[in-house]
């Protein structure tokens, strides 16, 4: 069964890089899906490995890439994409041509906090995902309520980076490798707002 889902998931994200493609350029869609498979392997597995956070179960996935399953290499692309889609849509913006961005940015991170409410829940309970600490406040499934903050953080992170990035004025082969060093930016910032949501949660449970 899960074998089915990862592959849906990766035709699915076929989709959307072909919508990026016919509507946002080639070398957007190529910065924005390659930051994001960067993004997920490389932080996946400096979680699982190195975090007292989380692990991924072993016996749970097919597709593997070192500790973090093949399916983050799409998956924060492809939340991240539809969340920015949906946004663009209900504010009347263009995030690649810079029209409100901030909103597109914001309304991106509340479609993403609310995903991670009912993702983690569903990935805790079947379980994909191996809660290596109890949380102070979880959300239903027993998944930390952090996970909705950290989705809606990362989202910002990483739209901000491509925006960034893509309104240089660089070759196409340029910003993608900005954009693929740009993790080593967004992973440890992305822990430091983690660690700053759980302390946060701490003193008010």
């Amino acid at each position: 069964m899960i074998l089915t889902f990862e592959i849906i998931t990766f035709v699915l994200t076929g989709v959307l890089i072909y919508h990026s493609l016919r509507v946002r350029g080639t070398v957007f869609t190529v910065l924005f899906f390659v930051t994001g498979a960067i993004l997920g392997v490389l932080r996946e597995n400096i979680v699982a490995r190195l975090t007292g956070l989380y692990a991924y179960n072993p016996d749970v996935f097919t597709l593997w890439v070192g500790a973090a399953p093949a399916i983050l290499m799409v998956f924060w692309s492809f939340s991240v994409y539809i969340s920015l889609t949906l946004s663009e849509r209900l504010v009347h913006g263009d995030f690649l041509n810079g029209r409100r961005t901030i909103p597109i940015i914001l309304l991106s991170m509340a479609f993403m906090g609310a995903y991670a409410a009912s993702n983690e829940a569903m990935a805790s309970v079947y379980p994909m995902v191996l809660w290596k600490f109890v949380p102070d406040v979880a959300v239903w499934g027993g998944a930390p309520l952090m996970v909705v903050f950290g989705y809606a953080g990362l989202a910002a992170l990483m739209l901000i980076g491509v925006y960034g990035i893509q309104r240089r004025r660089w070759r196409g082969w340029v910003k993608v490798l900005v954009g693929a060093l740009s993790t080593l930016i967004i992973i440890p910032l992305h822990l430091a707002w983690i660690a700053l949501v759980r302390a946060v949660i701490g003193l008010f449970v």
